[in-house]
């Protein structure tokens, strides 16, 4: 599990240009945390709260804790510039270009949040 995703980041960090996301999940399932990636901040992750049981959210609290990641809030809007219909929260990090962190992130979400082993099929999409 760990040498893919090592490699997803890495071909994440590769691409050129603004815009660029990953998303990393266990498709049977559907669980997942996700990167979006531009030119001056490098990989940002994301772990949204409505991906996740309220167990889940519990072992993601103390894994992220230990991280010295925070929870964020944000408005969601109806439209862009629209008007604001809810609150998003999240687990929110700038990894920047670090690899190593960024595979420690995921490493531990999918197997101490999620609760996956080694062996778990992941699907990696990359795109823009």
């Amino acid at each position: 599990m760990k040498e893919r995703i090592e490699k997803a980041v890495e071909v994440l960090l590769q691409n050129a240009g603004d815009d660029w996301f990953m998303i990393i999940e266990e498709p049977a399932q559907e669980k997942f945390v996700q990167f979006a990636y531009d030119e001056e901040s490098g990989l940002f992750f994301d772990l949204p709260f409505q991906a996740l049981t309220q167990e889940e959210l519990a072992r993601a609290r103390k894994v992220m804790a230990e991280l010295s990641i925070a929870a964020a809030a944000n408005a969601t809007f109806d439209e862009p510039g629209g008007r604001e219909i809810g609150v998003q929260e999240s687990f929110n990090h700038h990894v920047d270009r670090d690899v190593k962190l960024a595979v420690d992130i995921v490493y531990r979400v999918f197997r101490e949040v999620y609760g996956y082993g080694d062996s778990t099929r992941l699907d990696i999409t990359i795109m823009r």
